[in-house]
């Protein structure tokens, strides 16, 4: 039985780990602790499994004395925008994200829209393995209301951006939606922003490639970008809070660009500020921030890290380099595709100038990732590591997994918190640099 409880989601294989029976007592312990009375927000993407799990969050829900309002199909960034946009109590995504699609997972929201605290999901997995079920008397069930906010979002969206400069560029998209939930936003945002838009795997439900955007994984738009001679592609993940790109000329950017050039067009906007990222984030974004005089703080890898630190210190805008996903506080306090797209093709249509030469103002680094099996002990493998760093002469970052660091390059090696996988990253500005430290790495392995 395969059911992992994550700083930042329940998630497992459906009908090996996650079922009907555990989410709706999830989502009953969830109501309970928000109160009989309480407005939550439950969303949904594409995947198959996706509505029977719906329905039995909706149950647990109900029968803890909660009010539903239920948007069905939406992206993640929809439905944390909502929470905070009609002021609910909380909110329940169902959305294994990246994850391939026999998976399917619980992300809880909190008040304001952001992700449970870590903390809190520790405190809600003790209590799912310690109690039961427990409904309120039939008097007090809760309620449940339907509605497609969709409109709202992209409205809110194009009040956002400069959408009058975006329609002054005329540009040319490719977007991979992959068959996920981005197919019922992003399409409709393009299209209101005046940008030509050939959408590819569209067929909502049918994943024509893996899950998540990667290099590896992009190859079809990369073709079709250059074919048609667009502008750019995008490409989101299956409930599009991240967001990869390609540039005009068919190269597939690391997924650490997508965050950088929203970060750097932001900050010069605001004449400097504060900047949260993940450890697994390319030191590009050390650089940007003291280019624009601005102060940069990292956190372990997820968002509920990456938002609630925000929060913490009123961040000016954040996200995770690592999977390209951008949280402006201005907007809402979640990672979100279809902004970090708006604000790209800003960016593009005021410059005048192509993706490609955007990103090569940017400072450049050589990042590498790669996911192995786990085939040996974390604290053995721990030790190891920090023993090599020794070895090395490099600092050590322990704040998630092992980071090894120095002037020259660094490497992040950890457990992943949604798989049973190890992943390693390392970079460098000499490809030849962080090749190395990733075969050292990979013989501990």
């Amino acid at each position: 039985m395969t059911l992992i409880f994550t700083p930042l989601g329940i998630r497992g294989i459906v009908g090996d780990g996650i079922d009907a029976e555990v989410v709706t007592k999830i989502s009953n312990i969830f109501g309970r602790r928000l109160g009989k009375g309480s407005l939550v927000i439950v969303g949904r993407d594409t995947r198959p499994s996706g509505y029977i799990l719906d329905r039995a969050v909706v149950s647990g829900l109900l029968s803890a004395g909660v009010n539903v309002l239920n948007i069905g199909i939406a992206p993640t960034p929809t439905i944390e925008w909502a929470v905070e946009k009609y002021n609910a109590d909380g909110g329940v995504i169902i959305s294994a994200s990246h994850n391939p699609p026999e998976w399917n997972a619980l992300k809880l929201v909190g008040k304001g829209g952001l992700l449970l605290h870590p903390n809190e999901m520790e405190s809600l997995r003790e209590e799912f393995h310690s109690s039961g079920f427990k409904s309120v008397p039939w008097t007090d069930l809760g309620t449940e209301e339907s509605a497609d906010l969709s409109e709202e979002y992209i409205d809110d969206l194009l009040n956002f951006v400069n959408a009058e400069k975006v329609r002054e560029g005329m540009l040319h998209v490719v977007l991979d939606v992959n068959g996920g939930a981005g197919a019922y936003v992003t399409p409709y945002l393009f299209q209101a922003l005046g940008v030509k838009t050939n959408t590819i795997n569209s067929s909502p439900g049918i994943f024509v490639r893996e899950m998540e955007p990667r290099p590896d994984t992009l190859g079809d738009l990369s073709k079709i970008v250059v074919a048609t001679g667009s502008d750019v592609g995008f490409a989101h993940d299956t409930d599009a809070d991240r967001l990869s790109l390609v540039t005009e000329k068919g190269r597939v950017m690391t997924e650490d660009i997508t965050l950088a050039l929203v970060v750097d067009y932001v900050l010069a906007k605001k004449g400097g500020g504060t900047i949260v990222v993940n450890v697994a984030s390319s030191r590009m974004f050390d650089d940007i921030a003291r280019k624009r005089g601005a102060k940069i703080y990292r956190t372990p890898v997820g968002e509920a890290y990456v938002s609630h630190k925000m929060r913490e210190i009123n961040a000016t805008i954040g996200g995770e380099g690592s999977c390209g996903g951008v949280i402006l506080p201005e907007f809402h306090m979640g990672r979100d595709g279809p902004l970090a797209a708006s604000i790209i093709l800003e960016i593009m249509a005021s410059k005048g100038i192509p993706i490609s030469e955007l990103i090569d103002k940017l400072p450049r680094y050589h990042m590498i990732r790669r996911n192995f099996e786990i085939k040996r002990n974390w604290d053995s493998l721990r030790k190891d590591l920090i023993s090599l760093s020794r070895k090395r002469g490099m600092e050590i970052d322990l704040t998630d997994g092992v980071r090894l660091y120095d002037e020259e390059s660094w490497a992040l090696i950890r457990p992943s918190k949604t798989e049973p996988k190890i992943r390693v990253l390392t970079e460098a500005k000499d490809p030849s640099v962080a090749e190395e430290l990733l075969e050292v790495v990979q013989e501990i392995l």
